[in-house]
């Protein structure tokens, strides 16, 4: 049953590039962060989700606490709200282990194929689009991939991975319910923020009275998670979950490029054809959705 309490659901093309959209912000997290104090990364995580949980109850505050109750009853809310829990965990566990680099692919390489093995919904196109992305990701990381590589840090990008997966699928199931979607992702992250809670007692928070770590965590939990997550799971009311994975390793790419542009770190050669060989494969799957989106409309 569609959503009829919320914003009309996008075609394919406009549902590809909004989570393209989401994407492209979630890769601004690492430089924010960065650019922010030293800080645990538990905490840091800890008060991002906080916040974020914060602004949606009061974004969806003004349709009632009914449609939020609701949310709460959803099976699918506490799967996706435990999974970005998780996320946070794992995925911060796994570049502190085995390096940024090594990290970010394996958990956000084998996202796509976690996905469309768990959703059994794969094509030629999705097959290509994926295959090309992983090479070009590989490529892309190719300088970091000689560091270090500890068996812990693979299982926590691995679990990365797992999270990330069940976070994409867990969202995809409730595109069909009929709360509002402002409910759902209030629902999804104060089940997030409750589960990383202990973290706010456990680690210190001096970092965040200041004002690059205000900014910082203001910035996380603003633009990188309601306003991505808001356009990321739109989104996924009309792109399969492994097709959404796949385009979702955007975020690396622009991870890396503001790596250049704003830490002024340097790529080498192979690094640059491995963002072009991304930048290819996102455009097979955009063409993928624009073929879908034709073959589904009435004229065709």
């Amino acid at each position: 049953m569609p959503d009829r309490t919320g914003p009309p659901v996008p075609t394919p093309r406009v549902g590809a590039l909004l989570v393209i959209s989401a994407a492209a912000l979630f890769g601004t997290i690492g430089t924010a962060r960065v650019l922010g104090p030293e800080a645990p990364s538990a905490s840091v995580g800890a008060v991002r989700l906080a916040i974020a949980a914060g602004l949606l109850v009061l974004l969806a505050a003004p349709r009632g606490w009914a449609p939020l109750v609701a949310a709460w009853r959803l099976r699918a809310v506490w799967l996706a709200g435990l999974a970005q829990a998780a996320f946070n965990i794992t995925f911060l566990g796994a570049v502190t282990r085995t390096g940024v680099a090594v990290g970010t692919l394996v958990a956000i390489g084998c996202t796509p194929i976690l996905t469309g093995l768990a959703a059994r919904r794969f094509s030629r196109s999705w097959l290509l689009a994926t295959g090309l992305a992983l090479v070009g990701l590989t490529a892309l990381l190719s300088e970091g991939l000689r560091s270090g590589v500890t068996v812990s840090g693979i299982l926590f990008a691995l679990g990365a991975s797992a999270s990330y997966a069940t976070f994409i699928l867990s969202s995809t199931a409730l595109a069909s319910s009929d709360v509002h979607m402002t409910a759902k992702l209030a629902g999804i992250f104060t089940v997030a923020a409750a589960a990383l809670a202990p973290a706010l007692l456990l680690w210190p928070l001096d970092w965040s009275r200041t004002p690059s770590g205000l900014a910082m965590v203001v910035y996380m939990a603003v633009a990188a998670t309601v306003v991505a997550y808001s356009l990321f799971n739109r989104g996924l009311r009309s792109v399969p979950p492994g097709s959404a994975a796949t385009l979702g390793l955007t975020e690396p790419l622009v991870a890396a490029l503001l790596g250049v542009v704003v830490l002024h770190e340097v790529l080498s050669p192979v690094s640059w054809v491995g963002a072009g060989v991304v930048l290819v494969a996102l455009a097979v799957m955009v063409r993928t959705t624009r073929r879908a989106e034709d073959e589904s409309s009435p004229d065709a």
